[in-house]
């Protein structure tokens, strides 16, 4: 009772604030849209609740959420089974370190899961703390004193979660006045030691300093400015809204000097005519990128799943029109002076003074993509680099574009091979070439046709910075089709920071599905490089680096989308020996993959050592290196995969002469019943008819 109290006290003191509010506004401007104003006298009750309605204010959430109670009654359901295996398959992308159960405070409600209360709000804000986690705007929060900024709070479940999550957030939230006798009812009752400021246009945001909560009516919106906001956040409340309200929302986050910004939003709702695009109103003030996480909405949590030959396009409904699905979108703060190029002071200056960043690009007939990988990569936040242009006898026009870049700025320096000397050599001449000043603690390795975010190299300095044991970083890498359009294919997750061990680290690059193309154009320590052997004559020779890589440090995967690889048709086993090695005859390049590498190793690490003890240990290593790429290879090749198909072959034939067996057994035990009680019955009439009955 004395907490049902405390809620109604609560409550009431957030009602008188509100009325306060409602009685000096009157702005036009931040009137809501058609949609919320309907949606608005849905809760006009709420404004004389009765302690029975506060008690259980969660159930009317359903007027904002469209969730109830109701739907969770029964906890062992079908629509139970479909929404653990999306809470399952979200844990493996984020892990559970950011779930959060629902509350059970005011009346809170779901199934009833090992860790709490769970229901489809639970999952969505769960949702959007992985999408965030993923993006690299997770991060941001853990400061000493982060401020999160959340434009239309609802009944402020997702601030009861980050500031579960992070005690030190100071949390922002603009919205309706009417909304807040939900929010701030709630937040104040399961956080009672919290400090709550209600603002208004009058208000001194410097006396927000310290508060937990800070309730901003939308009609005072503007006085955020005054603060900067570590994140801005809008789940499901841009849909709702205007495009002019949109705009002004994302604009008002960029003076604010939010730098990120995280929308789980459909990009426009069936029932809102107001609003034509939500990515492109966010884009004019932010660099938007698409957070890749599930197949489809979390609204789909309790549905079942559909039939495997169903697959669609989640963006289309049956007739491939256009349906309006939620998107993760991920924004950074566009400075409205950023330059589009290097100033020629700064890159005289690197160039002077000895460049800390060493890059190596190799080049070949991509002249047509050339420009664009030269001007993201010069554009870098980050520009105390060198970047070296090995060319291998390109035939198009990609010597004249490089030269023209090389002549430009003094940061660039182009080198030509006569012939072609193969991609193997050219990654080694290039590496050379990049890192032979004194001054170059980090190498990359870079292409002619792949796109870079500007912050790229500036993220992986910074995380190279801050752990002397790695020895390579490298990003969340998306995958491009030739035109430049994003593939649905989301980045492979493969880090071993935190493994010491030598023997860990080895087990888990030799059993693990390593992307090391995408690792190989990370950033990188030289001398580790060096001791790896740069690039060996093996086929599969960035596999081999990043294997022998762990020998030296560990890996670090920054949670970021900041690469962006451009993807051709897939290069077939003897397309790959020629555009290594052109010309060149290394010895073995005719074995597999595996046993070159098996090969390789031994003798280096295994012939080669001086001490027993060392050469056992590395022996051991190379075995089991050997033997788990041999299957993985196995597993990839065509005999393997026709071998599969003839045995699911065989084991659906199994299954279906099974099938009509059992079904032939059926009819006759049937037919054979029906027979019987024919003959008894004919039997019995006959003996009555004659009279023996």
């Amino acid at each position: 009772m004395t907490e049902q109290r405390d809620a109604y006290e609560t409550y009431l003191t957030v009602r008188d604030t509100v009325l306060r509010m409602k009685r000096h506004e009157g702005v036009r401007s931040a009137a809501p849209s058609a949609y919320w104003a309907e949606e608005l006298s849905n809760i006009d009750y709420m404004i004389e609740a009765s302690p029975l309605i506060v008690r259980k204010l969660r159930h009317h959430t359903f007027q904002l959420t469209g969730i109830r109670p109701y739907d969770y009654r029964v906890q062992d359901d079908g629509r139970r089974d479909a929404f653990e295996r999306r809470l399952r398959a979200l844990i493996e992308l984020g892990g559970r370190d950011l779930l959060v159960p629902e509350h059970e405070a005011l009346g809170g409600f779901g199934y009833r899961l090992a860790p709490g209360l769970f229901n489809l709000d639970t999952l969505k804000f769960f949702e959007v703390l992985v999408g965030m986690k993923r993006a690299g705007v997770l991060q941001s929060l853990e400061g000493l004193a982060p401020v999160v900024l959340e434009i239309g709070a609802g009944w402020g479940g997702f601030a009861y979660q980050v500031k579960t999550l992070f005690p030190r957030v100071s949390y922002l939230v603009i919205d309706f006045p009417e909304l807040f006798l939900f929010s701030a009812t709630y937040l104040h009752t399961v956080f009672p030691q919290a400090r709550v400021v209600f603002a208004d246009n009058a208000s001194d945001p410097s006396g927000w300093r310290g508060a937990d909560f800070v309730f901003v009516p939308n009609t005072a919106a503007s006085c955020v400015r005054h603060v900067t906001p570590s994140v801005t956040v809008n789940i499901a409340s841009f849909q709702e809204m205007t495009s002019a309200q949109v705009e002004e929302y994302a604009k008002l986050a960029s003076d604010a000097g939010s730098r990120l910004l995280y929308s789980l939003n459909r990009e426009r709702s069936r029932y809102n005519a107001q609003l034509w695009s939500v990515s492109e109103l966010v884009g004019r003030y932010y660099d938007v990128r698409e957070v890749a996480l599930l197949d489809t909405d979390y609204t789909k949590a309790v549905k079942k799943l559909p039939k495997p030959w169903a697959v669609v396009d989640p963006r289309k409904n049956r007739d491939g029109e256009e349906d309006f699905a939620y998107r993760h979108l991920a924004g950074r703060r566009r400075a409205a002076d950023a330059p589009q190029v290097a100033p020629p002071t700064a890159s005289r200056e690197a160039a002077a003074t000895g460049a800390l960043v060493g890059i190596g690009a190799t080049l070949f007939n991509r002249a047509h993509y050339l420009r664009e990988a030269l001007d993201s990569l010069l554009t870098q936040t980050y520009r105390n680099f060198r970047l070296v242009l090995v060319d291998d006898a390109s035939s198009d026009h990609t010597e004249a574009i490089a030269g023209e870049y090389a002549a430009r700025d003094p940061r660039v320096r182009y080198v030509r091979h006569s012939e072609r000397q193969g991609m193997v050599a050219s990654w080694r001449h290039a590496f050379e070439e990049a890192t032979a000043e004194a001054s170059v603690r980090y190498f990359a390795w870079a292409s002619d046709h792949d796109r870079w975010d500007p912050r790229w190299l500036e993220t992986l300095v910074e995380a190279m910075e801050a752990d002397p044991n790695l020895v390579l970083a490298y990003p969340f890498t998306r995958r491009l089709d030739a035109d430049g359009r994003l593939l649905d294919k989301p980045p492979r997750l493969f880090e071993t920071r935190g493994l010491t061990s030598l023997d860990e680290r080895w087990l888990h690059v030799s059993r693990e599905h390593v992307a090391s193309g995408d690792m190989v154009y990370g950033l990188m320590r030289p001398e580790a490089v060096r001791d790896a052997g740069i690039f060996r004559d093996v086929m599969c020779p960035d596999r081999l680096l990043v294997a022998e890589l762990a020998l030296c440090g560990q890996f670090r995967q920054v949670p970021e989308e900041l690469w962006f690889r451009r993807q051709f048709e897939e290069a077939s086993v003897a397309r790959q020996r020629t555009s290594l090695f052109a010309g060149r005859m290394p010895r073995g390049r005719w074995l597999p993959p595996w046993l070159q590498h098996g090969r390789t190793l031994w003798a280096v690490y295994v012939a080669g050592a001086t001490d027993a003890v060392q050469r056992r240990a590395a022996a051991r290593r190379v075995l089991r290196y050997s033997a788990l790429y041999a299957l993985k290879h196995q597993q990839k090749t065509t005999t393997y995969r026709q071998f599969g198909a003839i045995l699911r072959g065989l084991t659906w034939t199994r299954k279906r002469v099974k099938h009509h067996v059992l079904l032939a057994v059926f009819h006759a035990l049937v037919s054979t019943r029906r027979a019987y009680h024919r003959t008894v019955y004919e039997v019995a009439i006959f003996t009555r008819r004659i009279g023996l009955r």
